[in-house]
């Protein structure tokens, strides 16, 4: 009951899976960036990188030493945490991306306090006021002064919506016809007009209608990018070269979602009569080596149409009186979900 009511909830924690997917694939990309911890991201990018994806406990005790021994202080009130962040010594670029995975995730509201109050504000009120954020020894340093000593040239903040309702790579256009563009326009306007309030912030390039924003404080010759990106155009961003996000995931769709319903179809199932579809295939993989060996080429070709097909034939063809009907939920059709319960399996291996 509880696993159930875990995931009719949407509180698996399903958006995680595809950040880290993405901070995985590439070496400049990294999860969870706070604020508060730059100077260590910036100084040990490869431990931070590592922390963020397996944890402390992913660490060597060097590793965790370093973080512990850190000599970097935070002095400022309020932090903010991104879904991914990149650094880019080719172009001195430092990236951060706050993810959507779908035009149609998250609502109105989540949409604009992105834009505002909650992340890309806090960002432009600490550098319209050079606020001081950080300390080293008797030095205290502001974002801009941070960047600076580690010889970043441009800072840039995104919105990144992945995918549209189709599972195809996000456009505006999608945006525009099946999500939220107009709460991301309405946010973006609201940070627009501080911008243009500040006496400390230049505006050095405007695009309303992408999203898109360059400006530069009087503090500074930094140049800070704030900006909407769609589909393909993320992974571009973040790995400084372009990347299809539909090649990030084994399962493509928005979200996992399906491997959600999956679980609670089968943990219903299993409840009832003691089996399921998930128990029978493992269990099959154990005395079957032409299955194994099927299904190590599907996880190989990371999804392969052609492969997944080729293992449900051969499970029909051969074991069809195991997967009894009765162990099927209720409309569904057995190819297409033992084609779902052999993607949800592997991408525990891949």
């Amino acid at each position: 009951m509880g696993v159930t009511s875990y995931y009719h909830h949407s509180q698996g924690g399903r958006g995680k899976y595809i950040e880290k997917k993405i901070a995985s694939s590439f070496e400049t990309c990294t999860l969870s960036v706070e604020l508060s911890k730059f100077p260590f991201w910036l100084e040990f990018p490869e431990i931070y990188k590592r922390k963020g994806l397996f944890t402390l406990q992913g660490l060597t005790q060097e590793e965790k030493e370093k973080i512990r021994t850190t000599k970097w202080d935070w002095i400022a009130n309020r932090d903010v945490n991104t879904d991914l962040g990149s650094i880019i010594r080719d172009t001195k670029s430092l990236i951060l991306m706050e993810i959507k995975n779908r035009v149609d995730s998250g609502g109105t509201a989540a949409r604009r306090e992105i834009w505002t109050s909650e992340k890309f504000g806090i960002f432009i009120e600490y550098i319209k006021s050079n606020t001081k954020l950080f300390k080293k020894g008797d030095e205290s340093f502001s974002l801009i002064e941070l960047l600076e000593i580690f010889g970043i040239e441009k800072f840039e903040i995104f919105i990144g919506i992945l995918f549209d309702t189709c599972d195809s790579p996000a456009t505006k256009d999608s945006d525009k016809a099946h999500g939220f563009y107009s709460s991301s326009k309405y946010g973006f306007l609201y940070l627009l007009e501080i911008i243009k309030k500040s006496p400390s912030l230049n505006i050095i390039d405007i695009d309303e209608e992408n999203l898109q924003i360059i400006i530069k404080s009087e503090y500074s010759n930094v140049k800070i990018q704030i900006g909407a990106l769609y589909g393909d155009d993320i992974t571009l961003k973040l790995f400084g070269r372009r990347f299809p996000v539909s090649d990030l995931l084994l399962l493509k769709y928005d979200d996992i979602w399906l491997s959600q319903l999956l679980t609670i179809d089968e943990r219903t199932v299993l409840l009832n009569h003691k089996i399921n579809y998930s128990v029978i295939f493992l269990d099959l993989l154990k005395k079957d080596n032409n299955l194994r060996l099927k299904y190590n080429n599907f996880i190989n070709s990371e999804g392969s149409v052609n492969k997944l097909n080729e293992i449900v034939r051969y499970l029909i063809d051969k074991y069809n009186n195991i997967f009894e009907d009765r162990l099927l939920p209720q409309n569904k059709n057995k190819i297409g979900y033992l084609g779902d319960i052999i993607q949800f399996l592997s991408s525990t291996e891949s």
